[in-house]
């Protein structure tokens, strides 16, 4: 979230071993077996190994078995097939099962694998550039928000999970593998499987700002409703997010979970302006959690002229509000975060300054961490502070998902005392 200066704390973190830096070789190393190996060690076409691997066709139980027996015995690894076999199992396997007083958190949207480039600029018109590298990453606000939560840990344990929709190709196999590796259940019913799973490029400068291209989804819609009808929220704290891109076609699923008795929240990220501005006062009544970003307060009051006269006016606006959410939260980029209280009352908290790599996923990152430790009852000036280290650590590394801290990490990163995130583990205090 910060750029204002370097600091060798983020650094330090990584190689001491407090945040988990996935690793992502790009090279095949020779000597390794391949498809074609495995062909012949099970005796089919290479073409059958493919339909084994990406699951489109179906394939004979015996002669898969036979596929999978080769894998297993020439230990072929390449990322994407390994993680696919591993993806299917997942989904038939089921989702784990956390102890009933550890936090739910279910995110509402879609995954993506990203193409990230690392440029020195963008290209001109009809140019062509040479990246420093291009690598695939996993992304999609739901995604890293879930995450993030759930790599955090004591005294913020969540069991996250992610209701999407996802594809029969092989990305989508991908995909699910490597949520499941971040301890990410997906939540999508076998039957709906169709098309592929979403793509997008992300261009980064060298100074960290990226731009995002998209396309349009060929995958089935996220079914909420069924989930909600088969899921029993009551006895438990779980909280139902949506990313912004989900809000405005999902007002209705928004009021029944939260009489089904789920906490709900979104985040502005991906949410239409226009939406918002005509219809923020329905969206302040419908969550229990909000997370907006600064160029929300302009669509909420376009009087606005700075960024303090928005955050003023939305404070005027919550003590005017019969009913305001239990967490309103602005993000403010490099300046951190402020929280609004319903009765105007103003929590800031800073970002870490650390050294920007890339911007991409930092806001998801700040709201996974801000949910972690809200739903596990953290004081708001704490959950503000471990969200905004969150979001600055985040920016250290390219592609979303590539940092995840757990809790110690991020108070250190914070500059908590020790005293109090001690007190709060009842254990180990953190690093020093």
């Amino acid at each position: 979230m910060s750029r204002s200066k370097k600091t060798s704390n983020a650094d330090d973190l990584v190689r001491e071993g407090h945040v988990l830096v996935v690793d992502r070789p790009e090279i095949r190393r020779s000597g390794e077996p391949t498809i074609d190996d495995v062909a012949r060690h099970a005796g089919v076409s290479k073409g059958t190994v493919s339909h084994v691997l990406s699951g489109k066709i179906r394939v004979s139980p015996q002669t898969r078995a036979r596929v999978e027996g080769a894998i297993r015995d020439l230990a072929f690894q390449p990322a994407e097939a390994a993680r696919s076999l591993t993806a299917r199992k997942r989904l038939a396997d089921g989702e784990r099962h956390a102890p009933a007083h550890v936090p739910r958190l279910t995110t509402v949207g879609y995954v993506s694998v990203d193409f990230t480039a690392q440029l020195d600029r963008l290209p001109r018109r009809e140019e062509r550039r040479l990246s420093r590298a291009i690598g695939k990453t996993i992304g999609g606000p739901a995604a890293n928000v879930a995450a993030v939560a759930a790599g955090i840990g004591p005294p913020f344990p969540i069991s996250a999970s992610i209701l999407t929709a996802i594809g029969v190709d092989q990305d989508s196999d991908w995909a699910t593998a490597e949520l499941w590796g971040r301890r990410v259940d997906v939540i999508t019913p076998p039957e709906r499987r169709s098309g592929r799973v979403n793509r997008a490029l992300v261009l980064v400068e060298a100074d960290g700002r990226r731009t995002i291209v998209n396309e349009p989804s060929l995958l089935a819609e996220v079914d909420v409703e069924h989930f909600l009808m088969t899921t029993d929220a009551k006895p438990l704290t779980w909280c139902l997010h949506f990313e912004g891109y989900q809000v405005p076609s999902r007002m209705a699923a928004v009021a029944a979970a939260r009489k089904a008795g789920f906490v709900v929240s979104m985040q502005a990220t991906g949410m239409p302006p226009d939406w918002l501005a005509a219809h923020h006062a329905t969206a302040f009544g419908a969550f229990d959690i909000m997370v907006l970003h600064r160029e929300s307060l302009t669509q909420i009051e376009p009087a606005a002229a700075t960024v303090e006269a928005g955050i003023e006016a939305l404070a005027a606006l919550a003590c005017r509000t019969p009913v305001w959410p239990r967490l309103v939260v602005v993000t403010l980029g490099e300046r951190g975060a402020v929280a609004v209280a319903g009765d105007g009352a103003l929590s800031y908290a800073a970002a870490p300054a650390v050294e920007v790599v890339d911007l991409t996923g930092a806001g998801d990152a700040f709201v996974g961490a801000l949910l972690a430790a809200v739903l596990n009852d953290a004081p708001t000036d704490m959950a503000l502070r471990l969200a905004c280290a969150a979001g600055s650590l985040q920016t250290t590394r390219y592609g979303a998902q590539e940092v995840l801290p757990g809790a110690a990490a991020l108070s250190h990163l914070a500059g908590m005392p020790t005293a109090a995130f001690a007190a709060l583990t009842n254990g180990p205090e953190p690093i020093p």
